[in-house]
């Protein structure tokens, strides 16, 4: 296995209760040689604060108005991403702790 970067693109809309299991699972990963990209489309539910709390400096949050268009927020992602490979995770969903093993 390489040490290459990893990064997991979020897209979120108002999903603060599900969006933590999904942020954890990212955390929990056995390979740690990753970054997250959250792009929000301006939620009015506590989703920033969440992320805020997790006070990681791989968490990288963003405010997106994707129009109800979910491929905006996800190639805004890419955009931001500096990992080798890209991943993606629904904000309603989480990976069992060995997910990243089988991508790199």
């Amino acid at each position: 296995m390489t040490n290459d970067v990893i990064s997991i693109v979020i897209p979120t809309y108002n999903r603060e209760k599900k969006l933590k299991r999904a942020i954890q699972s990212v955390i929990e990963q056995s390979y740690k040689n990753w970054e997250l990209i959250i792009v929000d489309n301006y939620s009015s539910d506590n989703t920033e604060a969440l992320i805020e709390n997790f006070k990681n400096n791989k968490i990288y949050f963003y405010k997106l108005n994707n129009n109800g268009a979910i491929a905006k927020s996800r190639n805004f992602g890419i955009s931001k991403s500096s990992g080798h490979y890209i991943c993606f995770l629904d904000s309603d969903d989480w990976w069992h702790k060995e997910k990243l093993n089988y991508v790199n």
